[in-house]
């Protein structure tokens, strides 16, 4: 391309240099055939077509042999206004919320991306690519200045929570709806098949009889004597036994007074953490305690640092095991939403909702983009990209021109010879 427009140029100027020659040719030869005055007629217009060309073609972009005649070089002089035009035709036209809602709905954006993962080759690729960037910001993370901002911004908004409103607004939706029922239901059934199995039974009395009743031991005439015997028969026979019996009867009544106990201390705690201050500033003095222990931050930074060094391992590994559960997660989501229509039917739904709010919100920035990018560019550059993709039709302007030039004036000259008064 960067070739064909000198090409395209020296044909147009050859062409009108032929011209020329061709005039002059005609009339030296026209004394002895009279003929050629057609020829010379056809030459003196193509001329003449092929000069006024290339002038309009030139005065586009600079001024014709330099000379400053008024309405040329059109494009430096109004390239801000232009750029403005362009700019303000890309968004009312191509960035208009209706334009882009009317292409969102003719394009299946569902089926469109499940084609393109559905080959293996591209899924490696958006794993790869999901790769570079994580490493890449993990090396950024690594770096003091950047961990230190993260800290200090991390502990100065968490500084500033609200943690009794948060507990509050978390338990809240936790007892909407009953969900925290629905919790401890399944708490407690998984708890009591758990309490149920003797084995398990057997390690819980180990655990307590080992832990608790071992320090019970009293000396009787200097001798210690040991309840092991005794406590394990207690805590098997009155508190296992009688701990996993009232779990499965909470667990399988709804309005067993326990759970409506709970329930109760439930909602309490919720009311606390809206007007209790005194729990708001215990908590956050918790809060406080947590953000300015130093061995915490040392050990959390520690496991940062170790957790950072095998991400980045295993992500510079060609048989990485991120990468490849990426990959395992890509094609399962991909064969999903490929046999379900609704799934497909929803994403595109949400595609015509948000994107096309999002560019008409953004299109004022798309458009501030534009008109400062092309006020950043050289004159000369504005010029050579507009030439580079126009510059060939262009030159056939002035290739065409001479041509068409040339035979509308041997067609004048013709009529003249035949009109009457010639």
């Amino acid at each position: 391309m960067q070739n064909a427009i000198p090409n395209r140029r020296r044909i147009a100027t050859l062409s009108l240099l032929a011209a020329l020659i061709l005039y002059i040719t005609s009339l030296w030869l026209e004394a002895r055939w009279p003929a050629m005055s057609y020829l010379a007629a056809f030459a003196e217009a193509a001329m003449i077509g092929g000069i006024a060309d290339w002038f309009a073609v030139t005065a586009l972009f600079r001024h014709p042999l330099g000379l400053k005649i008024p309405h040329t070089a059109i494009i430096p002089r109004n390239r801000q206004r232009i750029g403005r035009s362009l700019s303000g035709f890309i968004r009312e036209n191509f960035l208009s919320e209706r334009y882009v809602r009317d292409s969102v709905r003719r394009f299946d954006l569902a089926g469109a991306l499940v084609d393109w993962l559905d080959r293996p080759d591209r899924r490696a690729l958006v794993s790869a690519n999901v790769a570079r960037f994580a490493v890449a910001s993990l090396s950024a993370l690594r770096q003091e200045a950047a961990r230190d901002f993260l800290t200090q911004t991390l502990r100065y908004h968490l500084g500033r929570l609200d943690t009794a409103r948060m507990l509050g607004a978390g338990l809240s939706v936790l007892a909407s709806e009953g969900r925290h029922q629905a919790l401890l239901d399944d708490s407690l059934a998984k708890l009591s098949r758990w309490l149920e199995d003797e084995d398990h039974q057997e390690q819980v009395k180990t655990f307590i009889t080992d832990t608790v009743f071992k320090l019970f031991n009293p000396r009787i005439l200097g001798r210690e004597v040991s309840f092991h015997r005794l406590a394990g028969w207690v805590v098997n026979e009155r508190i296992v036994e009688q701990s996993a019996r009232l779990i499965s009867e909470v667990s399988a009544d709804p309005e067993h007074p326990l759970r409506r106990h709970l329930d109760e201390q439930f909602q309490a705690l919720i009311e606390r953490t809206r007007n209790d201050q005194r729990l708001a500033r215990k908590l956050d003095g918790l809060r406080d305690e947590l953000l300015d222990n130093e061995r915490l931050t040392r050990y959390l930074g520690a496991v940062w640092e170790d957790v950072v060094t095998w991400l980045e391992r295993d992500l510079a590994r060609d048989d990485s095991e991120i990468r490849a559960h990426f990959e395992n997660f890509l094609a399962h989501y991909t064969r999903s939403l490929r046999q379900d229509d609704a799934a497909r039917h929803w994403l595109n739904e949400q595609a015509e909702t948000l994107l096309p709010a999002l560019v008409e919100r953004n299109g004022p920035r798309i458009d501030a983009y534009i008109q400062r990018y092309l006020d950043s560019l050289d004159t000369g550059e504005i010029v050579e990209q507009i030439e580079k993709n126009v510059g060939n039709d262009l030159q056939y302007i002035r290739i065409n021109g001479t041509l068409v030039g040339g035979l509308i004036g041997l067609g004048i000259h013709v009529l003249t010879q035949l009109l009457p008064f010639s």
